[in-house]
Order: structure tokens, then C-alpha cells, then sequence
């Protein structure tokens, strides 16, 4: 990765405020909000490892927050099959082109979400064992692209959570499979210094974000945050669709 001027390293920081709103908003979105801009100062890999590593911390404090409102139960089974799909995402990451696969799985986001607007989430099954199907898809695409949490929060949606219950369940699930998946960088390599450079001056503008989710949280009902969530995966994922058309 080349050098970043201070300018660039400020809009990086910007950049990842506006991600970590996103996702303490919402519950996920933090590389699909920050990806389409990112990828224009650091290379794909520099971009999903400083993500993904710098939402551990975000992740634990709405786990905090929501704590009592998480069904753990549910969540770690689901948590468990994820973990299963960590090598695979950090090999492709590494080592495959990853442009149609990214293509085909937004196409798969967006028509979940045409489900969900049209209140046919009735036909998402719930079971364990589908659940843990997606946990371990998702975990590939998280650990691969830094994208993938759409997948997850339509498939909640469908148990109907409340707010609290869906933000706490995504952050404890995306807390295990991603923090286990910067360990797996770290041995394949791709944690370099410029890298941990970025984490550094992104931790602040997350935690920022963090605390600015917190007063738009108060001033809006879960009606509100339904259609703030299929707003969020309907907008984002076409954002990275047409970034990733346009670069084909």
C-alpha cells in the first residue's frame, strides 16, 4: 500500500466515522457505507483488514449496550458454524478475484431485501440448522470482502427482534467470527505496519460513531428502525453493486 498524505489519512478517518454511524445505527453496514469511498485511497485488502479489525471494539461496546436484550442461546450456534468459515474467507481474500463472486452476492442481498420490504419475511425459514448455514456464509464474505451483514440481519428480521435484540445478536456474532478472522491476518501476513497505521487513526472516528448512533437511537420506535434497516441494505448494497459493475 502506498504512503497516505495526511489529507488522505483524514478522509480515511471520515470515512470510517461515517461507516461506524451506520453500524451502531443500524446493526451492520459498516464496509458496505465505507467500502464505495475507501477503496478509492488503500488497495481492497488494506480496506477489509482495517474494517474489519477496527470494528472489534465497536462491536463490544453495543454489545454492552444491549446486553440484556441478546438471545445468546440463538446466537451461538450460529456464531459457532461462522467460525468454521474464517480460513476460507482470510484464503480468498488473500488469493482469488473476488469481483463476481462480490457482484452475485449483492444481487442475492438486494432480492432478500425486496422480500423483506414486501413483508414476505414469513418465508425465511427458522431453524438452527439454516441458521448456521448462514452464519457460515456470512462469515466467508465478512472475512473475505468486509461485506455480508445484510445477509445476517435479514435473517433475524424474519424472527421479528426487537431493535436492541438485533443490533446486541449481529455485534456478538460479527465480534466472534471477526475477531477470530484479524488473528488469521495476523498469521497470513496481511497485518503490515502502514495497515496498523489506519487502525490507529480509525479507532477514535469509531468510537465517535458510536456515541452519535446513541442520540439517533433515542428518537426513533421500531417501526422506524425496520425501514431504516431495509433503507440501509437496499442503499449500501447498490453502492457496492455499481462500484463493482464499474470496475469489470
Amino acid at each position: 500500500m502506498d504512503t497516505l498524505s495526511i489529507e488522505q489519512l483524514l478522509a480515511v478517518a471520515a470515512i470510517v466515522f461515517m461507516g461506524a454511524l451506520v453500524f451502531c445505527t443500524v446493526g451492520f453496514g459498516i464496509g458496505v457505507a465505507s467500502f464505495p469511498l475507501l477503496l478509492l485511497l488503500v488497495d481492497p485488502q488494506s480496506a477489509v483488514v482495517v474494517i474489519n479489525t477496527v470494528s472489534l471494539p465497536m462491536f463490544a461496546l453495543v454489545i454492552w449496550q444491549t446486553r440484556q436484550h441478546i438471545p445468546a442461546l440463538q446466537v451461538l450456534p450460529i456464531a459457532a458454524a461462522g467460525l468454521v468459515g474464517v480460513p476460507v474467507g482470510i484464503f480468498i481474500l488473500r488469493d482469488a478475484d473476488t469481483a463476481l463472486l462480490r457482484i452475485s452476492i449483492v444481487v442475492l442481498i438486494i432480492a432478500l431485501t425486496l422480500l423483506a420490504a414486501f413483508n414476505t419475511r414469513q418465508t425465511l425459514p427458522r431453524s438452527t440448522p439454516i441458521g448456521m448455514g448462514v452464519g457460515f456464509v456470512v462469515s466467508v464474505i465478512l472475512n473475505a470482502f468486509g461485506v455480508g451483514g445484510a445477509l445476517m440481519a435479514l435473517a433475524w428480521l424474519s424472527h421479528k427482534m426487537s431493535s436492541h435484540a438485533l443490533r446486541g445478536s449481529l455485534s456478538l456474532y460479527f465480534l466472534a467470527v471477526e475477531g477470530v478472522g484479524v488473528i488469521g491476518y495476523g498469521a497470513a501476513g496481511l497485518l503490515t505496519e502502514d495497515r496498523l497505521q489506519l487502525m490507529g487513526i480509525s479507532l477514535l472516528p469509531v468510537v465517535l460513531g458510536w456515541g452519535l448512533a446513541l442520540l439517533i437511537l433515542r428518537r426513533i420506535n421500531e417501526t422506524m428502525f425496520r425501514r431504516l434497516v431495509i433503507v440501509a441494505i437496499i442503499v449500501t448494497s447498490m453502492m457496492v453493486l455499481a462500484r463493482e459493475v464499474a470496475s469489470l
